[in-house]
C-alpha cells in the first residue's frame, strides 16, 4: 500500500512537473512585424508613431535612424522589453520595464511625415 501511494505521488508530482514546464516556455517566435509613420527623437529615445497616433519607442539602429527623423518610415523588427534602473541614490535600487520595438531594418517612405501622430 505505501509503495502504491509513493508511486502515485511521484507520477503526479512528474506530471505537474512537465506541466508547469510548458506554462513557462516562451510562446513561438513569431516572424518580424513592420509598423509604419513618423520618426522622431525626444527624451533620448527614437520613436515611431502610426496613424493611429500609437507610439513605439524604437531600440537598435540607431545609426540607421538617425538620418531619418522627421520622415515617414517603415520599421521592421519584434516588440521586446527592456529593464530600466529607477534607483535614486540613497534609496534602494529598483527596475522598471518598459516595452520597445527592437529594430531589424528601417526603409524611408516620404520625406515628411504624413502621419496624425507627428
Amino acid at each position: 500500500m505505501r509503495k502504491t501511494l509513493m508511486l502515485i505521488l511521484v507520477l503526479l508530482v512528474s506530471a505537474l512537473w512537465v506541466q508547469a514546464q510548458d506554462a513557462t516556455q516562451a510562446p513561438t517566435a513569431s516572424g518580424p512585424t513592420t509598423i509604419q509613420g513618423c520618426l522622431t527623437y525626444a527624451k533620448g529615445h527614437y520613436w515611431l508613431t502610426e496613424d493611429n497616433g500609437t507610439a513605439h519607442q524604437l531600440q537598435s539602429q540607431a545609426n540607421k535612424l538617425q538620418k531619418h527623423v522627421g520622415h515617414e518610415v517603415a520599421i521592421t523588427g519584434k516588440p521586446a522589453i527592456r529593464s530600466v534602473g529607477t534607483t535614486i541614490q540613497g534609496q534602494g535600487s529598483s527596475v522598471k520595464e518598459e516595452p520597445v520595438f527592437k529594430v531589424s531594418d528601417v526603409q524611408h517612405v516620404a520625406d515628411a511625415c504624413t502621419s496624425a501622430g507627428h
